[in-house]
């Protein structure tokens, strides 16, 4: 399955290969249901991969891939037909995805299956060398308090704002490596954050202000994981562009690697998405 997921991705905007070991986890960690998922193969091989997470009431196309020479022809269509029937089998009536940005021929595909764009997310790294002015964030820290798996899982099930599938508390909990903290700033601002720690990288960061300003608050935490784990690589994905914590993540040394578009297929969630959207706009001409 990696090889054939990695022959898929060979040409794409933004490959992201993995070994076996990565796609196990990702599996794991996702809750992506294999017997629900497909391949496409015929007498010369496999030539095609759609993978289909699954949770309560809801499902998730991932990874949906054809090698390049086999494109073009209807296999795409092909599966994710299949995997929109499997999923209404089993009576999951919304259906979420994400599309690299700039990536038309996927885009289009999406919404000929009746998928509408719902946000722009963003994928950031931040590297272990990066030597900016960290110091005001550093500064303005007055204590940092590790949490418990207990109170890191019910932190995370208590965010206001929607999560994406991967930030969701189901994924964090699949997480074997996960840590957390919470930081308090002398101004009374404070916050927690939760975080997979990998050999070499830091990732799956989930960042949560409970009081002060969002981007002040979220440098002066994503400070406090650096300051801990000072050589490790970093890379988080699936931030909103909108998340008002993100002049914070670049205060600290954080960049803007690529981006995707979340979408979603059902009425359900298509109504919510829009009155989400409509009462935000709302509030910002009450400002104005």
């Amino acid at each position: 399955m990696a090889a054939v997921y990695n022959q898929t991705r060979i040409d794409y905007l933004v490959p992201m290969p993995m070994n076996a070991a990565r796609l196990g986890e990702y599996v794991h960690v996702y809750d992506v249901d294999l017997s629900a998922s497909c391949v496409l193969l015929d007498e010369a091989g496999l030539f095609g991969l759609g993978m289909l997470g699954v949770r309560p009431g809801r499902a998730w196309i991932t990874r949906l891939g054809v090698v390049p020479e086999r494109r073009q022809a209807g296999a795409g269509r092909e599966m994710m037909s299949f995997l929109l029937a499997t999923a209404a089998t089993r009576g999951l009536e919304t259906v979420w995805l994400e599309v690299i940005k700039g990536n038309v021929p996927a885009y289009t595909l999406f919404q000929r299956h009746e998928f509408h764009e719902t946000r722009e997310l963003l994928v950031v790294r931040r590297s272990p060398i990066w030597r900016g002015a960290g110091a005001a964030a550093a500064q303005s820290i007055r204590a940092i308090e590790p949490l418990s798996q207990a109170a890191t899982l019910s932190l995370l099930s208590q965010r206001q704002e929607r999560p994406n599938w991967l930030n969701e508390t189901e994924s964090m909990r699949n997480v074997r490596q996960l840590e957390a903290l919470m930081v308090h700033c002398h101004d009374g601002g404070y916050g927690w954050a939760s975080f997979d720690v990998g050999k070499f990288q830091l990732s799956r960061i989930v960042v949560d202000v409970l009081q002060g300003d969002p981007a002040t608050v979220a440098a002066a935490i994503l400070q406090a994981i650096h300051q801990h784990y000072p050589r490790k690589d970093t890379v988080i994905e699936n931030i909103a562009a909108d998340d008002p914590k993100w002049p914070g993540f670049q205060q600290v040394g954080y960049f803007d690697s690529f981006r995707r578009i979340e979408m979603v297929r059902g009425k359900g969630e298509g109504r919510r998405e829009k009155a989400e959207g409509r009462r935000k706009k709302e509030e910002g001409r009450g400002k104005k």
